[in-house]
């Protein structure tokens, strides 16, 4: 044989080897998908099956939640609610099933369901039972409620009564009230100890305790308020604080709050007003004379001022004096 003859003859059989190792692989191929393609045909149908039965303990569960819906808007209400949560329930069983492919997890939340079917099956009952009980109570009441209607009309008489002489001594209250309180007015103001003279000296501080008495503004340091009370055998005996208000030719207050000036209610206008200085004066139920200083920090200008003095909430006297 020519070796052209044996090169053909060696190319022929490896052919037909690769041939045979192919034919091999395909039939190995073949056997694997079909293995594959039964398990899968498997997987479906379990899949199948417990879509099926998650389809069938969903349409009992709503069923069952249907059999107990009445004519209580309430109960009603609450069956919706329950529904709509099963049906979320459901949704996310059929994903775990058809999407996600874990049989397990939908297993397990198929149990989930199921219990909590159950669980709002009991909730409902015993609604239904509370409710049937309230009315029971309800019809109770109702027929008591008829009894007592009976005595409502019978009282509502007697209140009507009641209320007239009821106003008629609301009335007199109100009126004794307000005269009370004319009365303990009167009173207050009484205790006030009235001022039957007022001057004031306008005095120049020259030191060691010297003073000389000034009509120019510009020389004047001190402002000495002297005044004379009347009798007043109404007011407790003891200390009384008197008020001094200085009013400039502006008719501005006074007032300066580091040399003892500040504020008093007037009760008889409830006005808050200003005062420059005060002083504590012993009072003994007879007329007395007393003086109070009054030192200004700044210089005062020329013009007619006016002095108050105030005591017990109440201005008790009044005057003027001028600076020129």
């Amino acid at each position: 044989m020519s070796p052209k003859s044996n090169n053909l003859s060696l190319v022929a059989i490896i052919a037909l080897v690769i041939l045979i190792a192919a034919v091999g692989i395909l039939v190995l191929n073949n056997s694997s998908l079909k293995k594959e393609l039964n398990k899968k045909k498997t997987e479906l149908l379990e899949l199948e099956k417990v879509n099926t039965e998650l389809d069938q303990n969903y349409e009992s569960a709503l069923q069952d939640l249907e059999e107990l819906r009445s004519d209580n808007q309430e109960l009603n209400d609450l069956i919706d609610s329950q529904k709509e949560e099963l049906t979320k329930q459901k949704n996310r069983i059929s994903t775990l099933i058809w999407t996600e492919r874990e049989l397990g997890k939908a297993r397990s939340e198929m149990d989930k369901l199921n219990a909590l079917a159950q669980e709002y099956l009991e909730e409902l009952n015993t609604l239904r039972k509370s409710n049937a009980s309230l009315l029971e109570e309800n019809s109770e009441l109702s027929t008591q409620n008829k009894n007592l209607s009976s005595e409502i009309k019978l009282n509502r008489t007697k209140m009507t009564e009641m209320d007239s002489v009821s106003r008629i001594l609301k009335n007199q209250s109100e009126k004794l009230k307000e005269s009370n309180q004319r009365l303990s007015s009167k009173v207050d103001m009484a205790n006030a100890i009235k001022i039957n003279y007022i001057n004031v000296k306008t005095l120049d501080d020259r030191g060691k305790g010297k003073v000389k008495e000034r009509s120019r503004a510009k020389r004047v340091d001190i402002l000495r308020t002297c005044f004379t009370t009347e009798t007043n055998l109404v007011t407790p005996s003891g200390g009384k604080e008197f008020y001094v208000r200085f009013t400039n030719p502006a008719g501005e207050v006074l007032y300066v709050e580091e040399l003892g000036s500040g504020k008093l209610t007037n009760k008889l206008t409830g006005e808050t007003i200003k005062y420059s200085t005060s002083g504590i004066v012993e009072y003994n139920h007879e007329e007395i004379q007393a003086c109070i200083d009054w030192t200004p920090n700044f210089g005062l200008s020329s013009g007619n001022y006016t002095v108050e003095i105030f005591e017990n909430g109440y201005k008790v006297g009044k005057g003027t004096f001028r600076l020129k």
